[in-house]
Order: C-alpha cells, then structure tokens, then sequence
C-alpha cells in the first residue's frame, strides 16, 4: 500500500506491507472512530493475533471497551488532514503514550515505545495516562462540537463571539472532572483549549468534517461522556447537553431526512 505524508512542504513517499494471516506481529495500532473501537477489537480475534500482542488504541473521547486484550492508549494533540492515501500534517501538538495496558499489568515494550517515540515526535510515555485523557478529552469537548455547529476551522474560534460558549463548556466539563477525582484549573484549561486552537487554526476539526461528510459522530465519547457522568454525580452541563443533542439523535436524524445542518437551541 502506497501513501504520501506532507509535512512542513516536505513530501515523503511510504510503502505499507500488507498483513498475511499467520504473519507474526509486534503490535496493532487501532485509530479508529470511538464507535468502532470495540468492532475493530473484535477483528482481531477473528484474525487469530495472538491474544498477548499488545494493541496500541487511539480514538477521540472515553470508550467502554470490552477486550482482555493489553490495550495501551495514545493520545495526540497534533492535526492531520487525509485524501486518500496522502496525508498532510496540519499542526503541531504533543503526544502521550502509556506505559503500561489500561487494563491490566503489562508494559509496552521498549522497541515499541521508540517507533512510536519517532513516529509521533514530541511523544512522551507516561505512567499516568488518566490525566491525559481527561486533558484530551477537554480539549475535544470544546473544539469539536463548535467547529462542527458553527460549520468553521478550528482557528475561528479565537474570535471573541465563541468566547462565552467555549468558557461555559470548560465550566462544566471542570466540575464534572472534579466529582470524578481530576482537579484542573480554569485558568490553565482556558489557556491549553487556546493553544491547541491556535496551533491547529487552519485545520478542520474530525466533527465538522464527519458533519460535512453526513456520518456519525463521536458526539456521545465526548461530550455525551460528559453528560453522562455529570447524571451520576446530580450535575448540571446544559451547553454539553444541548451540543450533544444536536450532535447526537438529532442529528443523526436529520441526516436521514433532511439536509439541513444540526444547531443547538441557542446556535445562531
């Protein structure tokens, strides 16, 4: 398999080998839609690789995953567009990578850990990966579902009219993170939300173009996470449930019958 990376003007030409039943492999990489995790888990069985295989996932949002399989999660802020097999590097961002399974006691080996070390640079391994997950998922809580309703890239929303939706959903996503034991600062989080929003200005967040291509959404890994936990501990997020609405059944539902893009209720 033939494919092109494009990176600061630079273009570089890469050959994938295609994977033969009873091949031995090191590890999987699973970048998948959060939707599809628990799919794409499943295939591997069907696949027969080997149940130990460690198996490196990254998707958008919090997933329950169902897999005895060592699952190590890596998280990027950094942007990507693709066409095709050609793939052009948007922004610059970090990356975090565990170093140990999510879901059991087994570490990464140290072979592993340096491809993807020269494969995501800046990439670090962390023990705590939790923490970076709820950083990312922030992040993802903000930028996705407004670029997505208000049909914009990522850098239009610096402008001052997002200012009060953006500071209202970081309020409730920080209550909702502290009841589940992650203290972030406002402050801090204002700052990291506009970091990466400028550091990936020109590009098109994964939601806005799942909208704009008419699929589902990660709506419910997100913010419909967020929603979901906030019930559990007698929370209030209406901007969270408003967007996740809007993102969710509804528009999933317009998307069968109309054209129409999908708004929240205070969406102009």
């Amino acid at each position: 398999m033939d494919w092109s990376l494009t990176k600061e003007s630079s273009r570089q030409h890469y050959q994938t080998p295609v994977f033969s039943a009873g091949q031995r492999i090191d590890a999987v990489i699973l970048a998948v839609k959060s939707y599809d995790l628990n799919n794409a888990l499943q295939r591997l069985d069907q696949l027969n690789i080997d149940a130990n295989c460690p198996v490196i996932i990254s998707h958008n949002g919090m997933s329950d995953i169902a897999s005895k399989r060592p699952l190590f999660a890596l998280l990027t802020t950094q942007a990507a567009s693709r066409d095709g097999y050609a793939i052009t590097k948007n922004g610059d961002g970090e990356s975090w990578l565990a170093q140990s399974a999510v879901n059991q006691q087994q570490l990464l080996p140290d072979t592993i850990q340096q491809l993807l070390k020269t494969a995501f640079a800046p990439l670090s391994v962390v023990e705590d990966i939790q923490r970076r997950q709820w950083q990312k998922l922030l992040i993802n809580c903000v930028i996705n579902p407004l670029t997505a309703i208000y049909q914009v890239n990522n850098g239009a929303l610096a402008e001052s009219r997002f200012r009060a939706e953006k500071d209202a959903l970081i309020e409730e996503f920080i209550a909702v993170a502290a009841a589940e034991g992650h203290d972030i600062d406002f402050d801090s989080a204002q700052q990291k939300v506009d970091a990466v929003i400028n550091a990936t200005a020109k590009n098109r967040s994964s939601m806005l173009v799942d909208v704009d291509n008419r699929r589902p959404t990660e709506i419910s890994a997100m913010n419909g996470f967020i929603v979901e936990k906030a019930g559990q501990h007698g929370l209030s997020v209406p901007l969270h449930k408003k967007v996740t609405c809007a993102l969710g059944a509804s528009y999933l539902s317009s998307i069968k019958s109309t054209t129409s893009r999908p708004k929240p209720d205070n969406a102009e």
